[in-house]
Formats: C-alpha cells, sequence, structure tokens
C-alpha cells in the first residue's frame, strides 16, 4: 500500500436514513478513507471483498436480512460478508449489518417477541472482559430494530445481552464483529427515523424516543467512539 493512500472502510448504506454518521466520523479522524456504497440508490454490491479494501461496516435499514424481494442486493451483500470472513478481512455489522452476518454465515434471524426501540443496557459476557474492541461495563445503548439473531454462525462467541435480545454483541474469529444497536447515530437520525416511521417503530407502541436519545447523547458517544476506533485499530493492524 502506497504510504499516501488511506486504508478504506467500505460502509454499505442499505437504507436512506442510515449512513455511517458518527462512525464514519471517528474513523475518518483515525484516518480512513470512508467509502459509502449507496446500495439504496442502486448501486451495484460486489459478492467479494475489493482487494482495496481494509474493513467492511454494513449498516442498518428498515428491511428483514432475507428480504431479497424488497431490497435486492442483499443477496450480494451476504455473499461479501461470508467472503470478508473467509479472507479474515475486519467488519463491524451493525443492527441490520449485523443480521447480515448473522445469516451469512450460517446463523439464524427471526423477528423479535418484543421490539426495542429507545435507550436500553447491555450487558457484556465473560469473554467480553478479554475482548480488544467491546472492553466495556453494561452500558447504554440506542436501540431500533424488531428482528434479533436467534442464532448465532457456528463458532461465533456472544460478547454482550440485553434482556430483549441475547446476541447484542458478537463476534466471529479475531475480525469481524456486530452489534444490534445503533453505536453510530445521535438525536439528529432518531428524528429523521421518527420522521420517517418503519414498522419496528409503528408496532412497538411508542409515540416518540427522540428525547431519550437526547438525554444520553453525550455518554453514548463517550461510551461507544472508543469501541469503534478499537475496531479500527484492529483494522490497522491487519494491514
Amino acid at each position: 500500500m502506497n504510504e499516501k493512500t488511506k486504508p478504506v472502510i467500505l460502509a454499505i448504506q442499505n437504507d436512506p436514513t442510515d449512513p455511517p454518521h458518527l462512525a464514519g466520523q471517528w474513523l475518518a479522524e483515525m484516518g480512513f478513507d470512508i467509502q459509502v456504497l449507496r446500495a439504496d440508490q442502486g448501486e451495484v454490491v460486489p459478492d467479494s471483498v475489493p482487494r482495496h479494501v481494509a474493513g467492511v461496516m454494513p449498516l442498518g435499514g428498515h428491511m428483514g436480512a432475507m428480504d431479497d424481494h424488497i431490497a435486492p442486493w442483499l443477496k450480494n451483500e451476504r455473499a461479501l460478508l461470508k467472503n470478508a470472513v473467509e479472507k479474515n478481512v475486519p467488519i463491524f455489522g451493525i443492527c441490520l449489518g449485523a443480521q447480515l452476518l448473522a445469516a451469512a454465515n450460517g446463523g439464524e434471524v427471526s423477528r423479535a417477541t418484543t421490539s426495542e426501540i429507545g435507550i436500553y443496557d447491555v450487558t457484556p459476557t465473560a469473554e467480553a472482559t478479554s475482548d480488544p474492541v467491546f472492553n466495556v461495563a453494561t452500558a447504554k445503548t440506542a436501540q431500533w430494530h424488531e428482528d434479533v439473531v436467534t442464532r448465532l454462525p457456528e463458532g461465533a462467541t456472544r460478547l454482550a445481552s440485553s434482556p430483549l435480545c441475547e446476541n447484542q454483541v458478537y463476534r466471529i474469529g479475531n475480525a469481524q464483529y456486530a452489534v444490534q444497536f445503533h453505536p453510530e447515530i445521535d438525536r439528529t437520525i432518531i428524528h429523521d427515523w421518527e420522521e420517517h416511521a418503519d414498522n419496528a417503530f409503528l408496532e412497538s407502541g411508542k409515540s416518540s424516543v427522540e428525547a431519550e436519545v437526547a438525554a444520553v447523547d453525550s455518554e453514548l458517544q463517550a461510551t461507544w467512539k472508543p469501541v469503534i476506533q478499537n475496531w479500527g485499530k484492529l483494522v490497522l493492524d491487519t494491514l
């Protein structure tokens, strides 16, 4: 790699309202080039990891992980994530991205009994204490989902749970991470999601969670910026 070339994170945007936002900013601060692939706008998702890509960040979306009839690019996205695991390319999957990573590698995704919309605590497992990326205590998260990973891929390690979602955070191998929550968002994204309400929100029984997210914006960012940047360090270590 040329010394002047920034390492590339390929962020796959599956929904107009869910860009990499804070996660992209935090990684850019470390010197990464965040290349956003607008799958939601028809840009072609490759079925394998391009050679120039150092890490992959599949993002959230209103569709399900197997809803190819709604989002036909998901088939390629799952193939890309399977290929990334095979090549040990670092991944940080967020919400739908976490579900796609599981589905692509032999796990299962199902509709949750109860949606998580708003602020919820996640509790790390014993395995998280020695994890180089996700080594936090019980922490607040911003949640917005109606589907969950119900079975992890074979050999994956659960790193955190919540009362409504057993597989909040997991890792495949030593480089592929997935979180069910949204570390990349702030109140501005929540406001947009409420303006463009999806099924998860409409069926949650809640009228708004913007105020509860705004109340802990600073805490969320103080907690999850180091985690995102820990993953960035892992990506740099693989170059």
